[in-house]
């Protein structure tokens, strides 16, 4: 990725718009609808209705007087690589102009390459490393930044070994040496790591092992299906200490599927899941209230997925404003100065999530929601001897 280090002055409102020039000879309403296209699987339904919700509020808008009409053209994504790449290809053969990536976090590097071979913004609404290829971009955080979050959460409270509950398609070499990085930097070792396939039922041997570790603290990398799955099963294995989730898991569901077990279960998340207690300081304040109502008004839960989808739409549009030229999009969104649902998006050429640390909140499961209250103190296993980090991975 090249090093452009000049930056565009951006006029920013609260609906995560910035003001762009009109090409020459352009008037914005010549311009044909802007063509989103979005790749879902049938278990997308927060990804689904995010996109949803904020592609209707911008068509319909006034975006500074330039807003057109926003076409969703959707393509299932598959499950592997291969199917992402063909969905990509399918969408390019319908004339999309920008894409935005899977919920499956490990299919967006698939969906990236292929669209940044046709030279195609892609933005990617799932945590994942920061993207290095030029046309692709990220609207949700970054491992690293979530890890950052967690470990800090994690050390803050007094724990240091975590035992790692991740799941499987997701784990990668780079994504271990991340989390590691993160731990150690904080004073914090993984003690073990126990993978899950999507489809996991059962987990008390799972957890067995994570347990015979020894952690101070169990870390939940799982949807929150499968998170409310390991905190009931870890509860019933009789661990009393903290449980520490990623925003993945931050949704109604996770609390109604566990039950009492997800009482004082602590994650870190954007937000959206809790903008009702947002201060009145947060720079993204009337952003993340106007969506969340949105959200309430049409049924829709008001998770992390939710947000990142809606900023996915929102910076596709601020970078096709005035035009529909592709390579001058990807100028423009390396240059990007906006307010979003989850958090403030300063992106350069060499920053392609430019996403603010402060996006991410501690939060703590209470009453069948989340909240931003602190959790009551959990009872600790007795700290590790080890000093260093011992893996234990399966």
């Amino acid at each position: 990725m090249s090093r452009r280090l000049t930056r565009r002055t951006a006029l920013i409102s609260a609906l995560g718009l910035a003001a762009a020039p009109l090409l020459p000879g352009r008037a914005a309403a010549a311009l044909a609808p802007l063509r989103l296209g979005l790749l879902t699987s049938p278990a997308d339904n927060q990804l689904l209705f995010g996109v949803q919700q904020r592609a209707a509020a911008l068509g319909g808008g006034g975006a500074h007087g330039m807003a057109t009409p926003i076409e969703l053209l959707t393509q299932d994504v598959g499950q592997t690589a291969t199917s992402a790449r063909e969905a990509v290809s399918l969408l390019l053969d319908r004339g999309v102009h920008g894409i935005v990536g899977p919920a499956a976090g490990w299919l967006g590097e698939a969906a990236a390459a292929e669209a940044d071979r046709a030279c195609t913004p892609i933005v990617l609404p799932a945590p994942g490393a920061a993207p290095e290829l030029a046309y692709a971009f990220r609207s949700a955080p970054t491992d690293a930044q979530i890890h950052r979050a967690l470990f800090t959460a994690m050390t803050g409270a007094g724990q240091r070994a975590a035992g790692v509950l991740r799941l499987a398609p997701r784990d990668t070499p780079a994504l271990r040496d991340t989390v590691a990085a993160e731990a150690a930097a904080r004073g914090a070792w993984v003690a073990a790591t126990e993978l899950l396939p999507a489809d996991a039922a059962g987990l008390a041997d799972r957890i067995a092992a994570l347990l015979a570790a020894t952690p101070d603290a169990l870390l939940l990398d799982l949807p929150a299906a499968l998170a409310a799955q390991a905190v009931t099963a870890a509860r019933a294995a009789s661990w009393t200490g903290p449980v520490f989730t990623t925003p993945d898991a931050v949704q109604p569901a996770f609390g109604q599927l566990a039950g009492p077990a997800a009482e004082g279960v602590r994650a870190v998340s954007p937000w959206l899941p809790v903008a009702a207690e947002a201060p009145e300081a947060l720079p993204q304040l009337t952003a993340v209230r106007r969506f969340a109502e949105r959200l309430a008004g049409a049924g829709g839960p008001a998770d992390p997925l939710a947000g990142y989808a809606a900023d996915a739409v929102t910076l596709l549009n601020q970078a096709f404003l005035g035009h529909r030229d592709r390579r001058t999009a990807r100028e423009q969104l390396e240059s990007t100065c906006c307010i979003g649902v989850t958090g403030i998006y300063n992106m350069m050429a060499d920053d392609h999530v430019g996403l603010a640390p402060e996006a991410l909140i501690p939060v703590t499961a209470h009453d069948g929601g989340w909240t931003t209250a602190a959790a009551p103190p959990a009872a600790t296993p007795p700290a590790p001897t080890q000093t260093a980090e011992p893996t234990q991975d399966h």
